[in-house]
């Protein structure tokens, strides 16, 4: 009797159920696996695909014919400016006058130069006559020199634009004679009009220009002649200096 009732009350339940299987029978672990690989695949075919080396292989951009006139615009305006500019001076450059070749003649008055100096000097100044092709490019008396000695200075221009000059003085010395003939040993003498001049020569070489001077003693003072003339220039101011 027991048997029958417990079968009328409906199937007996059990009381230690079965854990749940997802649908496709595969464990949850599983199944987040397999989610995660099937994410790797498809960002790795997502990174294969032409699309990521498009930039890579892209064409190099042409510039349009009005594109080129644009960019080049700038440059051919200022071609153009210039050549303008060059037109327009042009003019004033052929009107300029040409610079003389010829070294500046001062045309000194050595003579009126010469009686201001007699007032200082303890000598008589020079002031020869050269002749009308001949010019003096300065004359001046200097009371403190560089070298202690009182002196006139005359510097006399050829006719061919040599100078010679002149340093005449009543307080010449033999260190001021050795500065004033750049320390050159005497290599001939001449006499000229009664005057007995002692030349001083050298010839260029390296970095040592030609010079010469002549080294004269007047009645009351001591005459040096220096500079790049010929000697017929040297010659012909010792004459005018023995007629002065």
């Amino acid at each position: 009797m027991e048997d029958v009732s417990s079968s009328a009350s409906g199937p007996s339940r059990d009381p230690h159920p079965a854990p749940s299987t997802s649908p496709s029978g595969a464990a949850p672990d599983d199944a987040a696996a397999a989610g995660t690989a099937a994410t790797d695949s498809a960002g790795a075919e997502a990174t294969d695909t032409p699309g990521a080396t498009a930039g890579a292989d892209q064409p190099t951009p042409q510039l349009t014919t009005k594109q080129a006139s644009r960019i080049n615009a700038p440059v051919r305006g200022m071609v153009i400016s210039m050549l303008v500019l060059l037109l327009l001076l042009l003019p004033f450059l052929w009107l300029q006058p040409r610079p003389d070749a010829q070294p500046y003649r001062a045309h000194v008055d050595v003579a009126q130069e010469a009686t201001f100096a007699a007032d200082q000097a303890s000598f008589t100044p020079a002031a020869p006559d050269l002749g009308e092709s001949w010019s003096a490019n300065y004359a001046r008396w200097d009371e403190k020199s560089q070298d202690g000695v009182p002196l006139w200075n005359v510097g006399f221009l050829s006719p061919d634009y040599h100078l010679v000059d002149m340093v005449q003085t009543a307080e010449s010395n033999p260190t001021w004679l050795a500065q004033r003939t750049e320390l050159v040993p005497v290599t001939d003498e001449k006499e000229v009009a009664g005057v007995t001049w002692q030349i001083h020569h050298r010839d260029a070489s390296g970095k040592q220009d030609a010079f010469t001077a002549w080294v004269g003693t007047l009645k009351d003072s001591t005459v040096v002649l220096s500079g790049d003339a010929p000697d017929a220039d040297f010659q012909l101011v010792a004459e005018a200096l023995s007629r002065s």
